[in-house]
């Protein structure tokens, strides 16, 4: 058998990957691994974002919760006191205007209970009275144009839900909800 060393056809200078072209692919490696990060991150936020307004939707939704199931006016005083009695506390809350007002830090769930896991968040309440033909009046709460103890038969509950990251932070609203209810 003739043992006859191989005939490369390229020399041997030749053979291999040149520093221009590991260079080169590095670069587009490189451009790559960083693109792909990036989205990584964007969805991170994202996922971040929409976690932080589903349960700000859901705190909004607790209060409309336990609003919507009190009186329009108060069962002892009527329509003379508005906002909470003096010896009310959460608990004893029997009608809508007692929770003008409020902020729950921790924030509550539907049946009044304080949520710790959550204490991030707060839930900001105010109710202002408005005419039931006229919905969309009476939304400033510094200047309102029927004062809060007068009897319209319907009232705007707004609840701002704040978000606070750490507790040197400013708090930042995440979702903001308003409905309106009517005397039965």
């Amino acid at each position: 058998m003739n043992r006859r060393a191989r005939n490369n056809s390229r020399p041997a200078a030749c053979r291999g990957f040149t520093l221009m072209e590991a260079a080169l692919a590095t670069v587009i490696i490189g451009v790559g691994v960083v693109a792909s990060m990036e989205l990584f991150a964007a969805c991170t936020r994202q996922a971040t974002a929409a976690n932080r307004m589903t349960i700000a939707l859901m705190l909004a939704g607790n209060i409309q919760e336990i609003t919507q199931a009190l009186a329009f006016n108060d069962p002892v005083s009527g329509t003379s006191v508005f906002g909470p009695e003096a010896d009310e506390t959460l608990a004893t809350y029997d009608d809508v205007d007692d929770f003008d007002g409020c902020t729950f830090n921790p924030p509550i769930d539907a049946a009044r209970q304080p949520l710790p896991q959550l204490a991030q968040y707060s839930q900001v309440v105010s109710v202002m009275p408005v005419y039931p033909v006229k919905p969309g009046g009476n939304t400033s709460e510094t200047a309102p144009e029927i004062p809060k103890t007068a009897y319209t038969g319907a009232c705007r509950v707004r609840v701002r839900v704040l978000f606070r990251a750490r507790p040197s932070d400013a708090p930042v609203e995440v979702y903001r909800a308003s409905w309106i209810c009517l005397d039965r």
